[in-house]
């Protein structure tokens, strides 16, 4: 997103008090079910029989929050309304550290952690987490292509590990 789709996107929600608190209210509350969700699922897996996925589920997830922390580090890269000297659509606190999307890339690998649970539910969370990856975006904390990494390297890492 460059800075006049950037500001323009701003602007658009600035002058749709709706529209603003959506997105506020998703921003905030869709990271939450996803993380209440997570320990639901693992729990259910359990019941199901302790086994390698019930331990991939646990370990894999982790492995990837470490993977996607470390790389915002070492990139740092600026948030949008950084680079573009504004505030952000959705207050927020915090500089840097933009690339790739932690909380994409866990509610992606949560999504994907599903799939051995049940894969109807797998869907469904896909589905939360690619909105978590648009709030990202419209709020301004992100460009698309942290989301898309975040969301790229969970999915890869879940193909791998965890199917």
């Amino acid at each position: 997103m460059n800075k006049k789709r950037y500001l323009a996107n701003k602007e658009w929600f600035k002058s749709h008090g709706t529209a603003l608190k959506l997105l506020e209210i998703m921003y905030r509350v869709l990271p939450l079910i996803m993380v209440l969700v997570y320990p639901m699922l693992i729990v259910i897996k359990g019941f199901m029989g302790v086994d390698h996925q019930l331990l991939r589920m646990i370990y894999i997830p982790l492995i990837v929050l470490i993977e996607i922390t470390v790389l915002r580090k070492l990139i740092n890269r600026p948030r949008p309304y950084e680079a573009y000297d504004t505030a952000p659509v959705v207050k927020r606190d915090g500089k840097g550290c933009s690339f790739p999307s932690r909380h994409t890339g866990s509610a992606f690998i949560i999504a994907m952690s599903a799939i051995p649970v049940s894969p109807i539910a797998a869907i469904v969370l896909i589905a939360v987490a690619a909105i978590i990856g648009l709030t990202r975006i419209f709020s301004g904390v992100h460009y698309i292509s942290d989301v898309l990494m975040g969301a790229g390297l969970a999915v890869v890492t879940g193909l791998i590990f965890l199917i």
